[in-house]
């Protein structure tokens, strides 16, 4: 525990570092990409910097950011004015990018910002990973009126309209998107959309540790509680962590120390290590039986999987695929108690589930075959665009 509380306090301590907005790469590199969104959230530093990391420091690609946090930090109040574009329009010709992708971005500007793009012959792509358009209020006021907000919701509708190519987390984002009238043509989901490695070797010991990480997602983690909280009450030797924003529910309170609450890290790589660090023996990715959840991706799979911790994962939602040939456990909402179990009873099982998911994850979520999948992905919306016409 130690360790990890000094690792935590030199990564708090480099908070400003690690979620800089400062460019990437070489100012004169051929292509420069320049990503527009509400912040380094995880989705740019996981699903476009990491993949990119080499072709950033090979040269070959530069990066730069525009963010909604950078435009309210210049312009507390008149976020929406002239002098605001006036502002970003100049940060966009500096910036003098040869590629604009659009991070769920829901801010400020998006129209005019998507005009300079047609009229500069600008390529732009429009990334996204959630159902933005529908979130739930189920996953808390704050986020439920932040998304919802109608200009916000103007701004997703109109890039994800008017951009050259839509690129989704997964078929089923796809799909609903199309649902929601955005052209099918324009609307593209690759094999993945995130990548791992493993990062800890796989181990045979005794199951001490379960864990649950995420934001704002108390209502999927009520589903897992009650088999859980008997698993806790079955096993005293057995320790269960939060990693992130997601409130200790009052039920566990009884389990007195055992339960551990750990702070988020806003740095994608940072808290990869910070998750290895904890030596996990199972992960929990209860799900419940939403259309939001119904289009969302398979991130804690693989980051468990990396980190050399074995999942349980709820059924016939989204981790049915990845989950298959032994690499992870699928429960409905009645079986969490008998899952987590069987794992605590039968270490030798958790040991092969870890095994074959690592080996599917070298395999199938690989950085270099999610880079091969993005190239495609820029040479598609450069295609449709026009540019090289």
């Amino acid at each position: 525990m130690l360790k990890f509380i000094n690792f935590l306090m030199g990564k708090f301590r480099q908070e400003d570092k690690r979620v800089s907005e400062a460019p990437r790469g070489v100012a004169g590199a051929p292509m420069r990409l320049l990503i527009v969104a509400n912040a380094i959230i995880p989705t740019v530093q996981l699903c476009l910097l990491k993949p990119m990391k080499e072709v950033i420091d090979s040269g070959e690609c530069a990066v730069s950011f525009l963010t909604e946090q950078q435009i309210a930090k210049k312009f507390k109040v008149g976020i929406r004015s002239a002098e605001s574009w006036d502002w970003t329009k100049k940060y966009l010709d500096d910036a003098a990018p040869t590629f604009v992708i659009f991070c769920r971005y829901s801010g400020p500007h998006a129209e005019s910002m998507l005009a300079y793009c047609k009229a500069n012959a600008l390529p732009t792509l429009y990334c996204i990973d959630d159902d933005i358009l529908n979130v739930p209020e189920v996953l808390g006021e704050k986020k439920y009126n932040y998304h919802n907000d109608p200009l916000r919701l103007n701004a997703v509708r109109h890039l994800l309209d008017s951009v050259d190519l839509v690129y989704c987390s997964n078929i089923r984002l796809r799909e609903r998107l199309v649902e929601l009238g955005v052209n099918k043509d324009r609307v593209y989901a690759g094999d993945i959309f995130c990548s791992g490695e493993p990062m800890v070797e796989v181990e045979l010991r005794s199951v001490k540790v379960i864990g649950y990480m995420g934001f704002d997602h108390a209502h999927d983690f009520e589903i897992a509680l009650p088999g859980l909280i008997n698993v806790l009450r079955k096993y005293p030797d057995t320790q269960f962590e939060l990693f992130g924003k997601i409130p200790k529910p009052p039920s566990l309170e009884e389990f007195g120390g055992r339960i551990v609450v750990l702070p988020s890290i806003p740095d994608y790589e940072e808290f990869l290590d910070a998750l290895a660090l904890r030596k996990w023996d199972i992960g929990i990715c209860p799900l419940a039986s939403t259309d939001f959840n119904q289009v969302k991706n398979i991130n804690k799979w693989i980051e468990y999987s990396a980190v050399g911790t074995a999942v349980v994962a709820t059924a016939d939602m989204i981790y049915d695929e990845c989950c298959s040939d032994g690499c992870g456990l699928l429960t409905d909402q009645a079986g969490w108690e008998a899952a987590l179990t069987q794992l605590i009873d039968n270490p030798q099982l958790r040991m092969s589930l870890v095994s074959k998911a690592q080996a599917s994850l070298s395999e199938n979520y690989s950085v270099g075959r999610l880079m091969l999948q993005l190239r495609s992905v820029f040479n598609q919306t450069i295609k449709i665009s026009g540019v090289e016409a």
